[in-house]
């Protein structure tokens, strides 16, 4: 399954261990993780300036990061979708992709619930599905 992850989400995988690590590595190792430029750079700039990681790590990040998914160039999504302008590109990025989901911890995109075909999701129920279809095998 194709599935986008938003930056915030990236960030806390590799800034701490925990839900987010765990997910964006099941994710990479089951399906196809959709991200774009956008979303690279905002990970890139934040490992530096908020978690503070140094320079050399956070190149090794974003390198991991590119060679571990594909990269899609957004589609153009109409500004009154969203009141958020900022998360214009990652919703962009779902629909170009045609990614069945979107896992972010934005409260403005999970609002959303979805956009087009993609189901907009927290990182916490993408992950209570993971477990709750692997007891079901």
């Amino acid at each position: 399954m194709k599935l986008v992850i938003d930056s915030n989400v990236l960030i806390a995988a590799f800034a701490v261990r925990g839900l987010c690590q765990a997910l964006f590595e099941y994710c990479l190792e089951n399906h196809e993780v959709v991200l774009c430029g956008e979303i690279i750079k905002e990970v890139k700039k934040n490992l530096r300036k908020k978690v503070k990681l140094p320079a050399s790590l956070v190149a090794d990040i974003v390198a991991y990061i590119r060679e571990s998914t594909y990269i899609e160039k957004p589609l153009r999504v109409n500004g009154n979708v969203f009141g958020d302008k900022s998360d214009l590109t990652i919703l962009g990025v779902a629909a170009a992709s045609n990614s069945a989901c979107l896992i972010t911890g934005d409260k403005a995109l999970l609002s959303l619930k979805k956009y087009g075909n993609t189901d907009i999701i927290s990182p916490r129920s993408f992950w209570e599905a993971v477990i709750k279809r692997k007891e079901n095998i």
